[in-house]
């Protein structure tokens, strides 16, 4: 029965291989050429790059590659990452004028999968660009779990402009709730209640600052409704459909521009992998139509950075479980190519597909056969990657700007927690 399996398998290559001849464009993963992606990118308004882990160093430097081939010869300017929207404004103050320190911000405002070295470069990259160019980059944010940074940034917006509209919620500390659920379900009708008496705009606040601090009591509000779902698909659809909602709120604040998204393969793909959800990557599609393409990411081999016990606690040295027979990864490494980029819109390719979020796991394949076609436009295949590497050797120091304000231990259960598995 096992020799009758493998023939099988072999048979599916076969099918497989003869069904793509000559479409795999090798790439050199540490110097990249992607000039033959121009002309199928010549349409293309968002362009979403995926990652087959939250920690691989081959997929975040390619992708900072494509961002630097996208700026430079397709005139992108936008670069937004699965992240907070108050703390890549952060990054963008420093990229545009060079205050506050991004080694700092990433600890203090990003998941610990962004504290990488990949994305400092890139940042310095972008503020290298800002200093030599009159056309500027921008470093934009659109994940809506940050309430933490959120909070903090609300709470900065009453304080500078002496309002009290948002106190109820900033001010909201848990009290008289006996468990962490039972204050996440206050805390969301409180929000909600706050946005149904939102008033107009008071006059001594700027219509920029204004918009920002109702797009984030917006995020808060679509992240303790997801929090707050007992329904798993419902959740997922909430998060993505409001990461989507604010990819569509930056290409309004940047009108023309172009945007390349930094993202995982399940919220860039068209369909997740594991499970059966709208994606972020659906929503956008039916939204943008042709002018959104995306590029998943797919490796066999390799060490991965990754949580274990919590979302603090990285380790380097995570293993890759082999991709073997039954898998797209398996196929593809049949192709006895490092590195390439494969077109997918005439491709056949199915088989378990590679999911590895912010926590290691030993469960890395999706259970049944994906179509990799009705995920990705476009796909990048690495034999074998390696761990991204960390900013901190050792956990890094206190903050050294202003201090957070005292939060309440349901304000300080980061989001991403609970959710870890599928992000």
């Amino acid at each position: 029965m096992k020799r009758m399996h493998m023939s099988l398998t072999a048979m599916l290559c076969l099918v497989y291989t003869v069904a793509t001849a000559q479409q795999e464009i090798p790439l050199n993963s540490t110097n990249p050429n992607f000039r033959s992606l121009k002309k199928a990118l010549a349409g293309t308004q968002v362009v979403g790059m995926g990652e087959a882990t939250h920690g691989t160093h081959e997929c975040f430097t390619m992708k900072s590659d494509m961002f630097k081939f996208l700026v430079e010869e397709m005139n992108y300017s936008v670069f937004a990452i699965e992240d907070g929207i108050y703390g890549a404004n952060m990054i963008n103050t420093y990229i545009l004028t060079g205050k506050g320190d991004p080694k700092q911000i990433l600890k203090d405002e990003f998941h610990t999968v962004w504290q990488v070295t990949e994305l400092t470069d890139l940042i310095e990259w972008m503020k290298d660009y800002n200093t030599h160019h009159t056309r500027k980059l921008t470093f934009a944010g659109f994940d809506s779990q940050q309430m933490d940074s959120y909070v903090r940034a609300l709470t900065t917006f009453e304080a500078q402009y002496k309002t009290n509209i948002f106190t109820p919620f900033t001010d909201y500390d848990g009290e008289g709730t006996d468990s962490i659920n039972d204050a996440m379900h206050m805390a969301r009708d409180i929000v909600d209640s706050v946005l149904r008496t939102l008033p107009p705009k008071p006059a001594m606040v700027p219509d920029t600052a204004w918009e920002q601090a109702n797009w984030m009591i917006n995020n808060i509000s679509a992240a303790l409704h997801q929090f707050n779902e007992k329904d798993w698909m419902l959740a997922l659809n909430t998060r993505d459909s409001m990461m989507a909602l604010n990819i569509r709120h930056l290409s309004k604040l940047h009108p023309g521009e172009k945007i390349m998204l930094w993202a995982h393969n399940a919220h860039i793909g068209r369909q997740h992998g594991m499970v059966s959800f709208t994606t972020m990557g659906e929503n956008l599609k039916q939204h943008y139509g042709k002018a959104y393409t995306n590029i998943g990411f797919a490796t066999s081999a390799g060490t991965y950075r990754a949580a274990i016990a919590n979302a603090d606690s990285m380790k380097m040295d995570n293993v890759l479980k082999p991709a073997g027979p039954g898998t797209a990864e398996y196929v593809l490494q049949q192709k006895g190519i490092p590195c390439f980029l494969l077109p997918l819109h005439t491709s056949s390719l199915q088989g378990q597909f590679r999911v590895v979020g912010v926590f290691a796991s030993d469960y890395q394949f999706s259970e049944k056969p994906v179509k990799l076609a009705d995920l990705f436009d476009w796909l990048i295949y690495i034999n074998k990657t390696t761990a991204a590497v960390s900013l901190w050797i050792r956990p890094p120091s206190p903050s050294s700007h202003s201090a957070a304000p005292v939060q309440s231990d349901w304000q300080k259960l980061h989001p991403l927690h609970l959710f870890h598995t599928l992000r």
